[in-house]
């Protein structure tokens, strides 16, 4: 199903498509590649790299002002997509009010140098734009220079062998500047995957790959990609390349106010944002998605800075309690054995290492057993208990339970035998728990609550989940509901 309704509101592109009869009766380099069909409209074929790279030159040229070289074999900037990520951007800068004097590093600017160019001619942002291989550096400076931008673009040739990915350019560019924001669009795919979803080119010379034929039995791609192996494929994939700017991150920390990053995969989202909340509360981090046409990618951005706030895509989370309401969610949360940490006076960041708020009604019942069978225990005399000697064995692991005592598979066993000492019998109890296969899981929450806004009666508090899962939190809140509502009634 086609995106495009989901575009970013501000993109052009969004409810006016490219006009390819006005573009092809204006620029007769595009009329090369269009083709007039019985009911008039004027199609060009997708499947062919040299047409998409001309509509991407003609449509820069026309809306942009922009003259772009784009060497056969590389990467075709897909120009709409493009906008969407440069528009992410400038709406967290506008959030922040840090739209002026922008100056941003684009990581892995490529040939066409693109990010670069459309926020300098856009927005007049200033860039720092990288890149591992020479030849793309080349095309990219002669991009910078013929549009006349040398004077808010730098083009920079770095080791792609380097295990760091900002920290020499910002120590030996930066001059001790602070950086705007720094975006990357990395590539997707490990090592070695290159080969099971691409073909190789060689007519196109180096390592050169197309989608143009499909080695699987999926259907035939929309529009054919041509990319060098640079482009497409790195150690650990998306996922490992983002991490390696994390590292960096932690260490530059705010010397770049916001860092952000492409992701293609879904996948790549869930580890990404583990590693980043296991920094605690000095980081903060957001994901958002951009849609074009029938792709769909997400941006991930995070930040060191405590006057930089990320807009967050996910609906609020808010709980009205009577005033003084931080004081008394507080307490409530003192009662569920939450620990906690006062950031300011309207802002309180809870820790529950354990889920106390469920089956309250249960654990009410329970305890009044335990004291009842207390109080009978406490009110006979004299009582006789037969000992007996007990065994027990327990096994955690994974897998089948075969590595269990009897190598028997998933079970409880439980035997008595006599022992050699009368009157006394030997129990063995044998038992298998499985345990997850991912590690360690932590089962509790860390959120942070803040006063949102007050009336006469009640304040308004926004629950900011840091940690843990979303189910758990949306327990806790109806658990609130239910304390304040019935301290209400009475």
């Amino acid at each position: 199903m086609a995106l495009n309704k989901d575009m970013h509101p501000r993109n052009p592109y969004k409810d006016k498509p490219p006009d390819f009869k006005a573009l092809a009766l204006e620029f007769p380099e595009f009329r090369k590649h269009c083709k007039l069909v019985s009911n008039g409209k004027v199609i060009m074929n997708f499947q062919d790299d040299a047409a998409v790279r001309c509509l991407t030159q003609t449509l820069l040229k026309k809306d942009f002002g922009l003259e772009v070289e784009l060497p056969i074999g590389t990467l075709v900037p897909r120009i709409p997509s493009r906008l969407n990520y440069i528009l992410a951007l400038e709406d967290l800068l506008k959030l922040n009010k840090l739209d002026r004097d922008v100056l941003g590093i684009d990581i892995g600017t490529g040939a066409s140098c693109i990010y670069a160019l459309l926020g300098a001619k856009k927005f007049g942002w200033k860039f720092v734009a990288t890149d591992g291989d020479a030849k793309s550096v080349d095309t990219a400076h002669r991009n910078v220079a013929n549009n006349k931008l040398s004077a808010q673009i730098c083009v920079a040739l770095v080791d792609p062998t380097a295990k760091t990915i900002l920290m020499d350019i910002v120590n030996e560019l930066g001059d001790n500047k602070v950086f705007t924001f720094c975006m990357c669009n990395p590539p997707f795919f490990e090592y070695n995957e290159t080969n099971h979803k691409f073909c190789a080119e060689p007519s196109l010379g180096g390592e050169k790959y197309s989608n143009r034929v499909i080695l699987d039995e999926r259907s035939a791609p929309h529009s054919t990609t041509y990319a060098s192996s640079a482009e497409l494929e790195v150690e650990g994939g998306e996922v490992q390349f983002v991490n390696r700017i994390i590292d960096d991150s932690i260490i530059l920390r705010d010397r770049i106010k916001l860092y952000t990053s492409l992701l293609g995969r879904k996948q790549s989202i869930r580890p990404l944002k583990r590693r980043l909340e296991r920094l605690g509360d000095d980081v903060k981090l957001s994901v958002s998605t951009i849609n074009q046409g029938k792709t769909q990618r997400w941006v991930i951005a995070w930040t060191f800075s405590k006057d930089v706030v990320l807009a967050s895509t996910e609906r609020k989370i808010l709980l009205n309690c009577p005033k003084p309401g931080l004081l008394r969610l507080e307490e409530q949360m003192k009662a569920l054995e939450a620990k906690l940490k006062k950031e300011n006076e309207t802002s309180i960041i809870f820790e529950c290492r354990t889920v106390t708020w469920t089956h309250q009604r249960a654990r009410k019942r329970a305890e009044a057993r335990l004291a009842a069978d207390c109080n009978y225990l406490n009110s006979i005399k004299r009582q006789k208990l037969q000992f007996n000697d007990v065994g027990c064995q327990i096994f955690l692991g994974v897998g089948d339970g075969k590595d269990s005592l009897s190598d028997s598979g998933n079970f409880v066993l439980c035997e008595m035998e006599n022992s050699e000492t009368p009157n006394k019998v030997n129990t063995i109890v044998q038992a298998y728990f499985p345990l997850p296969t991912d590690g360690m899981t932590y089962q509790g929450i860390r959120f942070r609550a803040t006063l949102n806004s007050s009336n006469a009666n009640e304040d308004e508090i926004n629950f900011e989940l840091l940690n843990g899962p979303k189910h758990l939190i949306h327990q806790l809140l109806q658990h609130l509901r239910n304390v304040f509502s019935k301290k209400n009634v009475i």
